[in-house]
């Protein structure tokens, strides 16, 4: 084609939820001049074109498995090994077909994971060095990320739930108080993790964003030494503590609207339950962070990567008991 021709030249988007490809989109453009100056162009407009795409379906022949459930759809590595046998533009099919885009058009494609572009690269589209499968369908075992999405988003709320506060509800129910304090200040180490990294003062700085704990009249660094002592030594007296620097926290059960002391010469006190029900708000606080700062769940996947639960440990004996 003559360079001064104008040519249809596209900038294709695959659209992410976590792990999951669900559609995809396209912006249409019609540019002369080189190739290297179009491809330059498509990649200068990807984040505005972005904002404009026209989204559409995958094609049906794509489908994945999750839970026993078959939906339309592939997750971002098998996306990945497709393109590796030259495969890339397989999931625009229904773009291509809809707009009569030939094979061999000028085309940037895009990822955009949880709402966020991700620019990853430069490589070329690469020739297909495998038939073109006529089918693609993924069975995926289940894991963290598959378990808490579907159609309406990612179920962050139910997943911290499931992994941290069930096993805290099911001690308090069985009146195992000391231990179900153990295990919710466990819960506020891993999501402070989650959140910030192993850093120092995550534990704090996760509270302090997040959790209201100015209406329990306690704070994040009281809570912390009560932590430190709960978990390592099962008291009350941390060095801090002791020392006089901060003062000490003691916990009660009682019915809802029970008036005890708030402090006194011993220290602070605070109701188990209010407790639970203010950082389970900090939680779904936290969450919701996510639907504001998208970046953030690149690190977050990451982290939770590492994390283990008991509903994802790879082997469960139910027959054994002790």
């Amino acid at each position: 084609m003559n360079e001064r021709t104008p040519e249809r030249i596209f900038n294709l988007f695959y659209y992410a939820n976590m792990e999951i490809i669900g559609s995809v989109g396209y912006v249409e453009h019609l540019l002369g001049g080189t190739d290297e100056m179009k491809i330059a162009f498509l990649k200068l407009a990807v984040n505005e074109d972005f904002k404009t795409a026209v989204k559409m379906e995958l094609p049906d022949n794509f489908q994945i498995k999750i839970d026993g459930v078959v939906r339309k759809g592939i997750d971002f590595p098998s996306y990945r090994n497709l393109s590796s046998m030259g495969h890339d533009t397989l999931i625009f099919d229904n773009i291509y077909r809809t707009l009569d885009i030939p094979n061999n058009a000028l085309v940037v494609i895009t990822p955009v994971k949880n709402g966020e572009v991700l620019i990853e690269g430069n490589d070329h589209i690469k020739p297909a060095q495998t038939p073109q499968p006529k089918f693609v369908h993924v069975d995926k075992q289940t894991d963290w990320v598959t378990t808490y999405i579907d159609k309406d988003g990612f179920h962050f709320d139910q997943m911290m739930n499931d992994d941290f506060i069930a096993a805290v509800r099911i001690l308090y129910n069985a009146r195992h108080y000391v231990s179900a304090m153990k295990l919710l200040m466990i819960a506020v180490d891993t999501i402070a993790f989650l959140e910030c990294g192993d850093v120092p003062r995550n534990f704090h700085t996760w509270l302090d964003t997040y959790v209201d704990l100015a209406k329990l009249d306690i704070t994040s660094t009281e809570l912390w030494e009560f932590r430190n002592s709960i978990l390592h030594m099962t008291n009350l007296d941390s060095r801090k503590v002791k020392n006089s620097e901060v003062k000490r926290l003691m916990f009660y059960i009682a019915a809802p609207g029970t008036g005890y002391a708030k402090e006194t010469e011993e220290g602070k006190y605070f109701e188990f339950m209010e407790m639970l029900k203010t950082i389970a708000e900090g939680i779904s606080r936290w969450a919701k962070s996510y639907d504001t700062y998208k970046e953030k769940f690149d690190s977050f996947v990451e982290r939770y990567d590492r994390v283990i639960s008991d509903k994802r440990m790879t082997n469960t004996y139910y027959n054994q008991q002790f």
